[in-house]
This record gives C-alpha cells, structure tokens and sequence, in this order.
C-alpha cells in the first residue's frame, strides 16, 4: 500500500486508541464521584457499568478491525472470485453476501453473547433462556443480514454503471426505502421477535387511549409487548407513521410501575410523535444519507488509489469492496456520533416537556424515570465526554432537574 495509505490506517488506530483510554479514564473518574454522590446506588450498577465498558472497547475495535482483516487478508476478494464462477451479478451478489455476513455474524458471536446474555444473567437483568437468545440471534441475522445478502446487487449495479454519481442515485434510492421500512416495521417485521397484543387492564388502556385523544391521535394503536421473556428492564416507544402508528409498552414497564407513572411515560412516547420527530427523523436520516454516501464515495476511492492492489481489486464495484464500505459508513457514524445524538437529546427535552404539560404530573414522571434507571442498573450520569459521544437521551440528574423546574403554564 501507499505510504500516506499505510499513515491514515496507523494514525486513526492510533487516535482509536486514545480515545477508547481517555473515555475509560473520564468514566471511571465520574463512577468514583458518583460513589460519594450516590452512597445508597448498588454496587453492581457501578460494576454493570464497568464490565459495559470493557465490551464497548472491544466492540469499537472489531468495528474496524474486522472489515480491515477481511480487505488486507484478501479474504474479501476471494470470496468475491468464488461468488463470481458462480453466476451473473444477482447470484454472485447473493452468495457474496451471504458468505460475508455470515462470516461477520460468527466472528461478532462471542462478544454479543457475553454482552447480551452473559452479563445480563450475570447482573440480573434477564431470565432469558439460550434457546430463546438463539432465536432472537438468528432471527435478527435472518432478518436483517440475508434479506440485504438478496438486494446487494442492486447498489452494486449502480456503482458500475455510475462509478461518480452512484452516491447520489443511491441516497434518492434509499428515500422510498426509509419510509417503507419505518410504515411497514411496527405491523410486519417488529412481530417477527416478540408478540404485541392488546394492554389487559381495559381501565388502564382506555386512559392511554384519553392520552392520544388529547393529543388529537385517537387513531394510534396501543400495544403491550411481552418483553419479559427476554428482560426484566422496562422501556416505551412511540414507532409508525400515518396508519402504522403505535404506541407500545414493554409488558415489564406495566407490571413495575404505578397507573400515574405508566401515564407519563406514555405522554412522553405521544410527545414523540405529536412534535413529529418520527418525521423528522426520517427527513435527518435522508439527508444524513447523500452526506455519508458522498464522503464514502471521496474516500473510497482515494483508498483504491493508495491501495497498490493490496486488497487484490482495483474497482469499487467489486463485491470484494464490501468491507471498505462497512468500513468508511463506520468511520463517519462513528464520527457523527456526537451530532446525531445532540439531535436526539434535544428531541427527548421536547418529549418531556409535552409529557408534564399534558399530565401536569411531575412526581409521577420523576418517579417513572428513577424506577426506570433503578430496574436497568443504569447510573445517574456519565461522564461529559461520553454523554456528547453516545449518549442519546438526556442522564437521569438532566431529566430529573427538567421535571422539578420546568413551569407548567
């Protein structure tokens, strides 16, 4: 590879690595201020949080690492060679895909398992079965990996046909698909892991629904999920557009908190949708799009220009460039962080505006979030570095503080 080439990768990894060591040191300085703000907080949140940071460091190494491995050790384009005698560019696309993401899927196992079931069985926060982990494991990749492995080729073609306004033909392509994806997830592809039903207490239901009347969206649907069987944290969301519209509780959220407490959290999800963030999003993440697709496009190429042929292709259009995609599209999510979740935590203030001025509650909604955070082993705040990087909901001192001081008119 080209020697400024060989710079970049050495210095972002380098960079990498500082920031995963200053973010540790700025959370376990917060965790140990914490510790004399907090006296009564368990001490298995504060260890929950540390074991959580070991696997977050690992995690955001692999993220890059294992699309680098796959481009340097060739793996990538034999793969691509294979899928290639196979057939035209569908069927190619189609085995490409599915041998990557399969391969991916397995290498990241280990660590979604010691993430997702050992630690959570490890601090009490599921009773979930293997069996049941499996499933849902399988079922993500099904979903997820191997109905993209079937459309690969659709961006692919573009690229070959348009090596220099591809990124553009496929951020107007993937409008449609947002929107698609975001009307038809809450009734077809949400039921696929868990199953939705109806709130059993009718008294409680029917106060939910008073909720959405006043909020002029009485045509919203109300769901419980039975998320029990695979937590014992609580969580609500507000998810649809137009007639997929819902608002759903997690069966755990009911069962722990009171009536009032249930109300304000359901405010809060109507919040969401009255002040149209479902919208919104949906218009940042298309426009999030063209700026990514348009960064990957500059960058990419400019790889394949320094590349010498390290990676055994020269064309983006090869199904071997898959991992350099992931890559680059990891690259800048990963630097957006802070941007998108200043976007989120100014829309979760909103939200919580709405939700005591339509309740006129503040107690319940405080005590909603405290038994919320208690019941997830969540701590009071993180560290401010860590907060502008991934923190997308403001921390329970914030909302907390909002709630009590807030003036409702």
């Amino acid at each position: 590879m080209d020697r400024r080439l060989n710079k970049a990768v050495l210095l972002f990894f380098v960079f990498l690595f500082i920031f995963i060591a200053v973010m540790l040191i700025s959370e376990y300085k917060n965790i140990n201020k914490l510790i004399i703000d907090y006296p009564d907080l368990p001490q298995e949140a504060y260890d929950l949080r540390k074991d959580n940071l070991i696997v977050w460091s690992i995690g955001l190494i692999l993220q890059f690492l294992i699309p680098i491995l796959f481009l340097t050790s060739r793996l990538s384009q034999r793969i691509s060679t294979w899928a290639g005698r196979k057939g035209g560019i569908i069927k190619a696309g189609i085995l490409y895909g599915i041998v990557f993401f399969t391969l991916v899927f397995l290498i990241s196992l280990p660590l979604n398992y010691y993430s997702s079931f050992i630690l959570r069985h490890k601090y009490g926060l599921t009773s979930q079965t293997i069996i049941r982990w499996l499933e849902l494991n399988i079922k993500s990749f099904v979903v997820n990996d191997l109905v993209l492995a079937l459309f690969i080729w659709i961006p692919y073609y573009i690229i070959y046909r348009s090596p220099r306004s591809w990124w553009l033909q496929i951020g107007i392509l993937l409008i449609p698909i947002v929107i698609f994806v975001v009307f038809i997830s809450p009734m077809y592809i949400d039921p696929i892991f868990n199953q939705y039903t109806s709130i059993e207490d009718e008294v409680l239901g029917g106060k939910i629904g008073l909720l959405l009347e006043k909020a002029d969206i009485s045509d919203a649907d109300i769901y419980m999920v039975d998320k029990s069987r695979d937590t014992n944290t609580m969580n609500a969301y507000m998810t649809g557009i137009y007639k997929s519209k819902r608002i759903v509780l997690w069966d755990t959220t009911i069962n722990n908190l009171d009536e009032a407490e249930v109300l304000a959290i359901s405010a809060h999800e109507i919040g969401h949708y009255v002040e149209g963030h479902i919208l919104k999003n949906i218009l940042y993440v298309c426009i999030g799009n063209f700026l990514l697709l348009y960064l990957v496009y500059i960058s990419s190429n400019w790889i394949l220009d320094k590349s010498n042929l390290r990676f055994g292709f020269k064309n983006l259009y090869n199904y071997a460039s898959l991992p350099l995609l992931i890559l680059l599209i990891n690259l800048y999510t990963f630097l957006g962080n802070p941007i998108y979740n200043y976007v989120s935590r100014s829309m979760e203030v909103v939200a919580d505006r709405y939700e005591i001025v339509m309740t006129k509650d503040r107690e319940a909604a405080i005590s909603a979030m405290e038994k919320l955070y208690h019941k997830n082993l969540g701590l009071p705040r993180q560290s401010t570095l860590y907060k502008i990087w991934y923190n997308s909901h403001p921390n329970l001192e914030e909302r907390v503080h909002f709630y009590s001081n807030y003036k409702i008119e």
